[in-house]
Formats: structure tokens, sequence, C-alpha cells
């Protein structure tokens, strides 16, 4: 496979087109840099996945079997 083939998408962080290729060890960012402020963003908690307030603290183990 060539080169000229290769597949290129935009840095989830900063919008820069960046190859995606196995040789990119940041990928899908473009740098060390915007891969560390990616995960800095979800460790401060500025990042979330939506969820349903109803069941956000419940475990598996608190959900009771009705059979």
């Amino acid at each position: 496979m060539t080169d000229h083939f290769a597949k290129s998408i935009s840095c989830p962080r900063c919008k820069t087109p960046t190859p995606w290729d196995k040789n990119n060890e940041n990928r899908p960012f473009c740098s060390e840099s915007c891969r560390n402020k990616d995960f800095i963003s979800w460790a401060n908690e500025e990042k979330v996945i939506q969820g349903n307030a109803l069941y956000d603290d419940v475990l598996s183990d608190d959900i009771l079997d009705d059979k």
C-alpha cells in the first residue's frame, strides 16, 4: 500500500488533519500535547458522557430481581 492512500482524520482536540496509521502513536490525536489535554479535560470532568440521573448511582448489585 502506498502512502498517498493513507487516511487522514481531524484531531478531536484541535481539528488539525492527522494521519490515521499505525505509525501515529497518538492517534486519533495529532500530538502528545493534544492527547494529554483531552485526558485532563476528562479527568477534571469538563467532558462527560450523559446518563440518566435516576440510575447514575445504582450498581448492578443494587437492582432487585422482580421474578
